[in-house]
């Protein structure tokens, strides 16, 4: 019987029933459990020290209400200690150095790509004229009656393809230079001026509108007076009228997933989410900043001031027919201003032969 009143006792005050009944079978009582301590339980009763602390606590304050959750609080979720000051605020300052660091990197990594593009944006500029060069050129070529001209014309064409190779050996393009040159002066007089399907005669868009059905996107031939609509207006017409544009929808998805946030904030998951966020933007910007220095864009090129005095250093002299295909390849200027720079150096051309030289060695 007294171990069965132990038992309920032990309940009403919020002890668990597995504890209750290992105390209640040990013949223990409430009265003897007001004068042992925490030892003791542990040793000869066999409780785990945060349940005899529980125990403990319980009989001492006596019998509460809420005695059973405030034992499961105690015994399930105990107090935490109190993190120290000073390693929250290392982990702060670790935390803003990454961050301060990471975006270092990052505006560091832009300027390095923005760099990279501006000098490919240049080569692809000179390029595009030097095709234009070419392309004009070779109409005049192909125009010309003249051997003589011809000839002077052929020697500009060598020049221009020497030119329009380097530049295009430097944006590692596809093909060759003579693909666009064939594009510019082929494929793109046929893409923009249409053929009257009566007579063969070519016309340009913006004069051969038909007066008589603005509405449309409609041409006339002025020679024998056939209206005609152009194929690809005929297209844009029949996908607007029976659909099959693209449609955009707002509430889609992203393609792309979206990493969830992370549920720890610590110094290791802070690191982790930068290491994987300099992976992400491709390279580090040492290795950009590097790469864009090294690529043949930026670099590689000799000044006109050192080719000058290295060729002048091996031959004695400078000659445009000898030495204009290395002055282009290892300086990047363009063959038109090869006079220009030799004038601004100081140095004195022969007109007997030919040679460009100093003063003092003529």
């Amino acid at each position: 019987m007294a171990k069965k009143d132990t038992y309920l006792a032990l309940l009403r005050r919020g002890i668990d029933e597995t504890t209750a009944m290992q105390l209640a079978d040990a013949g223990i009582k409430i009265g003897d459990l007001k004068k042992i301590d925490k030892s003791q339980l542990v040793e000869n009763y066999g409780l785990k020290p945060d349940i005899a602390d529980g125990v403990l606590d319980i009989i001492t304050a006596g019998p509460q209400s809420h005695g059973k959750e405030r034992f499961l609080s105690k015994v399930l979720a105990p107090e935490r200690k109190p993190e120290n000051k000073i390693e929250e605020l290392k982990f702060k300052r670790k935390q803003k150095d990454v961050l301060t660091e990471l975006a270092e990197q990052k505006e560091r990594l832009k300027l390095a790509k923005v760099e990279a593009f501006r000098a490919k944006k240049l080569v692809m500029n000179r390029l595009g004229k030097t095709v234009e060069l070419i392309v004009k050129l070779e109409n005049n070529l192909h125009d010309e009656g003249k051997d003589d001209q011809k000839v002077k014309i052929r020697d500009q064409l060598e020049t221009r393809g020497l030119e329009a190779a380097r530049d295009h050996e430097m944006l590692e393009l596809e093909g060759t230079p003579q693909d666009i040159v064939d594009f510019r002066r082929l494929i793109v007089p046929k893409l923009i001026l249409h053929a009257c399907p009566q007579c063969n005669e070519e016309m340009d868009p913006r004069t051969s509108r038909n007066p008589d059905d603005s509405e449309n996107w409609s041409f006339i031939c002025w020679e024998c007076e056939t209206p005609f609509a152009p194929g690809l207006s005929t297209t844009v017409d029949s996908i607007m009228e029976n659909g099959g544009r693209i449609e955009i929808d707002p509430d889609a998805r992203p393609r792309n997933p979206v990493p969830p946030k992370p549920a720890s904030q610590d110094f290791a998951t802070i690191n982790e989410l930068a290491k994987a966020e300099l992976v992400q933007t491709g390279a580090d910007a040492d290795n950009m900043t590097q790469a864009a220095e090294e690529s043949a864009l930026t670099s590689g090129l000799m000044s006109i001031n050192d080719w000058i005095d290295q060729t002048l250093a091996a031959k004695g002299y400078i000659q445009a027919q000898e030495d204009r295909e290395d002055f282009i390849l290892r300086t990047g200027a363009g063959a038109t201003k090869f006079n220009k720079w030799m004038k601004k150096a100081g140095l004195y051309f022969n007109k007997q032969t030919g040679r460009w030289s100093r003063w003092e060695d003529r």
